[in-house]
């Protein structure tokens, strides 16, 4: 699945072999590891050498897309067979080699995908990768850094079964109907394959048979709806003798019926909607029946709620999805069983006299181990809180919160000096960040620990290490009075690959950081049906008023809406950009535009445990620097001047992440990509960044790196035209009907030129198609405006290269 298994290429030589990877005399000798490693990022760069995009392509690679995939998956099992062989730690080499693989993967087109995923045995492809606010979920499935039966790749091909057994039942599936998916894609014409599921007996029916078990259905159905009215239970008979009906029909086989097939699926998506909602009391009865003929395990209800339960229930349930949901039931026990065990533990502890001082003799390890199971108890609890089990266990939560609650009190209790031995011991701290730490964040830090908040404890180090760079930084800054320090010299050597290695892999934790501390995303239709309610007012700054909900998942979400009503064209410039950045290929909280309580409102999820990110330059790590210089690429592409400090977050384990893009195309058509151009009252980060580095205020030994752009180039750059109007097309529409917007005036001049017209004649039409002109031209453009502006107004001679880092 996904890693090439039907190939019928001969094997290829694609790495350099090891006198090929030797660096010039002095440097630094490559390891193997690295050599493989090189070899998958050269597919990532078409085969160019980013350090010398004027030479030949290093790797020559072939046209046909899936010999090109034969080729980069025999190289990336090569770089996996080396990274296996080490004998130390591999998640660096193992994050670098998925990241690669994400970028080769990336770089291709959705059609592209769907050929390799086609020829590797995934059905029905054309039905994944429909959002337009997130990635293609075939870049995964086709990864062959991941194993083939990773449950997230079953899930992306159970998705897509799941999708044409609804088209084969009379729904839509984006918008489109199973005749009209036909004619797009030849291949959604064979029916899913048909299997009964252990504890299920086959049977073979007459079409009489049939029918009669439809009409079963049809009466059991009908019952449980009427029995639903006005919001009541159903009785739990009802429910079971549906699901029974069901059961009957899904397990019914006879290959003389032809649209037997058609008839499950029809009668599957029928019982759906009379079980769109389901308690755990309304399944008691089939819970029990389906223990009894060893359908379902008893610990499965124990772990489980309704609504999975009710898929465990039922035949018609595609088989990926059954075994997916019987690994999180395993995935499930095996935590309760993690969180029984450390509550045992705790409980133990606490009475034998309660917790050691830490020069009590074996103080420290006992509390080590305390803290361990605290952490362990914590982390569980949290995570066994969303469950909603049908039927729920005790939760033994009083010595959980007793062990809690004693760590801050102990805490005062001891010594700066031995709380700083102890965090170290605790692997919460190195001894270097320990010599800084105060009395209060040690105990802080604790205290979080013990509440199992991973992403607080990561929250807090980064704070600490970034006093002690800005500590080390102002250390390392001239005294000297009068003249400002001599810039710095700005034709940056080439690197060696050892400084690359490392950046590289900086870069990768930053951005998995990111990527991981991002809410999931939400299907944008749903949140505009969602009633947020009045909310709090949110004393958050910035000039649109804010409020605090929490939304109908449980979680907390930010509602912002229009400090001077533009009629929504704010909210929809704010949506559209976060969607475009998304596309970008960069980090961002997905923002959706609706309405709260009748007014246009934006809303997103809150990034819970992150802060502003350090408005101090000398306090940037190299991968922030890169990470700023990307924002300014997608920000320049949007016509967003607004990416303060302040709208850039710092997430718990260290990524960055942009937020509030209501400013985006404020200026468009005036702006200017250009160090003068700084229309806002505050300074952004990207030129802050070029400030101090003209300035020799950046930290020791970074700089800025014109190659960090190429990414967010390459990936707008194979974002279709018509893809990028779509994207857009919201806020260009409801832009250009509010004349107050800045950018329209601008845009009805281009119009009325373009047209031969006056700009009195120019329609609201025409001022929005020319603005989707205009981003168009701008994100063509990228690669030569970018080039141009770091060699010019940043005198940086490696730019050049990237005009031609796109080419082969």
């Amino acid at each position: 699945m996904g890693t090439n298994s039907k190939t019928k290429h001969a094997a290829y030589a694609v790495g350099p072999s090891a006198s090929e990877g030797a660096p010039t005399e002095g440097g630094p000798k490559w390891t193997d590891v690295e050599i493989a490693l090189s070899t998958v990022e050269g597919f990532a760069l078409n085969g160019v050498d980013p350090d010398n995009p004027f030479e030949p392509p290093s790797l020559d690679l072939p046209d046909d897309i899936e010999e090109r995939y034969a080729m980069f998956v025999e190289a990336v099992h090569e770089a996996q067979a080396e990274i296996a062989q080490l004998s130390g730690d591999p998640t660096e080499y193992e994050d670098a080699l998925h990241t690669q693989c994400e970028l080769f993967l990336n770089g291709l087109n959705p059609d592209e995908l769907k050929e390799l995923a086609a020829a590797q045995g995934f059905k029905y492809p054309a039905l994944v990768g429909l959002s337009e606010t997130s990635g293609n979920p075939l870049v995964h499935w086709l990864d062959p850094s991941y194993p083939d039966d990773a449950a997230t790749k079953q899930t992306i091909q159970s998705v897509a079964i799941n999708r044409f057994v609804a088209l084969c039942s009379g729904e839509t599936v984006g918008g489109k109907t199973l005749d009209q998916w036909q004619q797009l894609d030849a291949s959604l014409v064979s029916t899913p394959s048909h299997s009964v599921p252990p504890g299920f007996a086959s049977w073979t029916p007459t079409a009489a048979e049939v029918q009669a078990a439809q009409e079963g259905i049809t009466s059991a159905a009908g019952a449980v709806e009427a029995a639903k009215t006005n919001g009541s239970w159903a009785d739990p008979d009802l429910v079971s003798a549906l699901i029974a009906a069901e059961n009957k029909l899904a397990t019914a086989h006879n290959p003389a019926l032809d649209d037997l097939a058609t008839i499950r699926s029809a009668a599957k998506h029928q019982v759906d909607q009379a079980l769109v909602d389901i308690s755990p009391h309304e399944l008691s009865t089939a819970v029990q029946a389906a223990k009894d003929h060893d359908q379902i395990a008893p610990f499965h209800v124990k772990v489980l709620n309704a609504h999975q339960v009710l898929k465990l229930l039922r035949a018609s349930t595609e088989k990926q999805e059954r075994l997916d949901l019987q690994h999180l039931a395993v995935e499930r026990a095996a935590t309760k069983a993690t969180f029984e065990a450390s509550i045992a533990e705790l409980h133990n502890a606490l009475g034998h006299g309660g917790l050691p001082n830490l020069t009590d003799p074996g103080g420290v390890a006992a509390m080590v181990k305390f803290l361990d199971h605290a952490h362990q108890a914590g982390v569980a609890y949290m995570d066994m809180g969303g469950w909603k089990p049908v039927e729920p266990t005790l939760a033994h939560n009083d010595t959980l919160q007793i062990a809690q609650t004693e760590i801050a009190p102990w805490a005062d209790q001891q010594e700066l000096k031995d709380l700083r031995v102890f965090v170290v011991s605790a692997g919460l701290l190195t001894a270097d960040q320990a010599e800084s730490a105060t009395k209060s964040f040690c105990k802080t830090l604790l205290t979080h620990q013990a509440y199992g908040s991973s992403a607080s404890v990561a929250s807090l180090k980064h704070s600490l290490q970034e006093k002690i760079a800005l500590k080390n930084s102002t250390k390392s800054l001239p005294h000297k009075a009068g003249k400002a320090a001599k810039a710095p010299i700005l034709a940056a050597p080439r690197s060696t690959f050892g400084r690359q290695h490392a950046e590289m892999l900086s870069a990768l934790k930053q951005t998995k950081a990111a990527l991981l501390a991002l809410p999931k995303s939400v299907d944008p239709s749903a949140v505009a049906a969602w009633d947020f309610g009045a909310g709090k007012p949110a004393h958050l700054g910035g000039t649109h008023p804010k409020t605090l909900h929490t939304g109908p998942d449980g979680k907390p979400w930010l509602a912002k809406g229009e400090a001077t009503p533009r009629g929504g064209a704010v909210i929809a410039a704010e949506a559209a950009t976060s969607r475009a950045l998304r596309r970008a290929g960069l980090p961002v909280v997905p923002v959706f535009a609706t309405k709260i309580n009748g007014k246009p409102a934006s809303v997103q999820p809150m990034l819970v445990g992150a802060t502003e990110m350090s408005s101090n330059p000398s306090s940037w790590s190299q991968t922030d620097v890169d990470d700023i210089v990307r924002l300014h690429v997608a920000s320049w592409a949007l016509g967003n001047h607004d990416p303060h400090a302040g709208n850039v977050l710092r997430t718990g384990e260290g990524g960055l992440v942009p937020i509030d893009h209501g400013q985006s195309f404020k200026f468009y058509g005036q702006d200017q990509l250009s160090m003068s151009f700084r229309p806002n009252n505050t300074t952004a980060v990207y030129h802050q960044a070029y400030d101090a580095f003209k300035e020799g205020k950046l930290a020791k030994g970074v700089r800025i790196n014109p190659a960090a752009a190429h990414s967010v180039i390459k990936h707008l750059e194979s974002v279709p035209d018509a893809e990028w109007r779509g994207l857009l097309r919201s806020a260009a529409y409801a832009g250009a009907a509010q004349k107050q917007m800045k950018w329209v005036p601008s845009m009805r001049a281009r119009a009325a030129k373009h047209h031969g017209i006056a700009e009195a004649s120019v329609t609201t039409k025409q001022i929005a198609e020319t603005f989707l002109d205009y981003a168009v031209e701008r994100k063509k453009s990228l690669r030569k405006d970018f080039a141009a502006f770091f060699l010019g107004e940043l005198k940086l001679e490696n730019a050049a290269a990237l005009q031609h880092a796109g080419k082969t």
